[in-house]
């Protein structure tokens, strides 16, 4: 496409701006506008030299010339400014057609997909490959703690992508990662997520049916054992298929396994001969069988496994994934976890890894999702490796009908009802005045949410290092 002067609607997102600030890097003019930028974007777009307007303003299709305008799914039809560039007639895409366009092209594209565990894979992915000498262009929905940027464009042969199911603009209302051309596909997991698009699970499972009918025949579908949705669906794949899991039935699995607090240390079977032990320093299962995953891709690029081992143990992960903010006098977890088995695996496994420590539990129901009451009753369970427990009043609470909002009035009085402490709170402030007297030296906090909860882990550790 030939245009150099490029606007992003809604360019605040970590996958927006990273994907603007490659194409920055790769020459083009980059401007951007959002209502509010938060950490880590803000700081990323600012250190690029991305323009950033405040405000969705019918103004700005006046103020600059861009010769091609990104739409975020974030902004709505009503949207002033986007109504702004219409009625100017300036071209409009959205952001995956715009990755296809730009990042993909004639590339081999490697799509990270799944309810759960998509953005370490990719990131894991895109990794590996680079540090095997291969060099690859990737996207990644998250900022990675091993790589410079989220989004890099180079003149590899490979593409790795994080493969969103969430609808792409709008005006297109289908999943986004229908626009990545998959050749091999990752299938981590598929359940009931993102309520205000998706009806209920079936509906979910089309999406991914069409993703998995777009691979071609010399392509491969990875697909995760453990879970009958992936393998129901990716058993309609027209290309081969590999698997990869816990359990025992994987082409490749997980072996035997030890863990203490400095990690994990994992043995891998392929076809139930081992091919060697690997150490880890990420959190839970959940994490073993993105790495297994990632092992597949890169075997199956023909790279050598000798030179895999030292990568697993050197990888870090996403930032907000499990990530380690402070670690004495008390450990404290920053994590994206929202959905009930995101919860349920992150607290299970930081519990696995500090079984003798204290475990507080803060939650934000900021999604979509978990605005609703569709998980209400489970995340009664996905709470149990916890020992005191503290949410939230739902995000944007009021624009949801009583009648489907969630309550945390009530998943407080059931967790509590199964003998834990649990409480439920109006505010960032009343949560710190409830827990900060009471944690104590050599407790675990974790923080969950798939926003900025008030930049409640900056104030916990600000609150600590005093």
């Amino acid at each position: 496409m030939e245009v150099k002067r490029i606007h992003f609607v809604g360019i605040g997102g970590v996958g927006m701006g990273t994907f603007a600030v490659a194409l920055a890097n790769a020459g083009y003019e980059i401007t951007g506008s959002d209502l509010k930028l938060y950490e880590p974007m803000k700081s990323v777009l600012s250190n690029n030299k991305v323009k950033v307007i405040e405000g969705y303003l019918p103004s700005t299709s006046t103020e600059i010339s861009p010769g091609l305008v990104v739409v975020g799914n974030v902004t709505r039809r009503d949207n002033p400014e986007v109504k702004a560039w219409i009625q100017k007639g300036v071209k409009f895409v959205s952001f995956p057609e715009a990755v296809r366009t730009f990042l993909i092209q004639d590339k081999t594209s490697i799509v990270c997909a799944g309810t759960h565990g998509k953005t370490t894979t990719t990131a894991w992915i895109s990794y590996l490959l680079k540090e095997l000498g291969k060099n690859p262009s990737y996207l990644i929905g998250g900022v990675p703690r091993d790589l410079d940027s989220g989004c890099m464009l180079t003149n590899s042969d490979l593409f790795v992508v994080e493969g969103d199911e969430y609808d792409s603009a709008f005006f297109d209302k289908g999943p986004k990662f229908l626009h990545y051309a998959p050749h091999f596909l990752v299938l981590s997991s598929i359940e009931f997520d993102h309520a205000d698009i998706y009806k209920d699970l079936d509906h979910v499972k089309n999406s991914f049916e069409k993703l998995v009918a777009l691979l071609p025949g010399d392509g491969l579908c990875i697909a995760r054992f453990d879970d009958p949705i992936v393998m129901h669906v990716a058993s309609q794949s027209l290309c081969p298929i590999q698997t990869f899991g816990v359990g025992a039935g994987s082409m490749w699995r997980l072996g035997q396994v030890e863990e203490n607090e400095r990690g994990i240390s994992f043995e891998v079977l392929y076809r139930n001969r081992s091919i060697g032990s690997f150490n880890t320093p990420m959190f839970g299962e959940h994490n073993l069988a993105n790495l297994i995953s990632g092992i597949v891709v890169a075997v199956n690029l023909g790279l050598p496994m000798d030179k895999i081992r030292s990568l697993v143990e050197r990888f870090r992960g996403v930032k907000r994934r499990q990530e380690v903010l402070l670690e004495t006098p008390i450990l404290v977890i920053d994590d994206f976890a929202h959905h009930p088995t995101e919860v349920s695996a992150t607290l299970s496994a930081i519990r696995r890894r500090y079984s003798n420590r204290k475990v507080w539990a803060f939650f934000e129901p900021r999604s979509a999702t978990a605005r609703r009451n569709v998980h209400q009753q489970d995340y009664v369970k996905a709470f149990d490796s916890a020992d005191v427990v503290c949410i939230s009043s739902p995000f944007r609470s009021s624009e949801l009908s009583e009648e489907h909002r969630f309550s945390s009035d009530l998943l407080a009085k059931e967790i509590e009802a199964k003998g834990k402490i649990a409480q439920s709170f109006n505010s960032v402030s009343d949560i710190l005045t409830f827990a900060l007297p009471q944690i104590k030296e050599n407790d675990v906090v974790v923080v969950m949410s798939n926003g900025e909860f008030d930049k409640i882990q900056e104030k916990i550790v600000a609150h600590l290092k005093k």
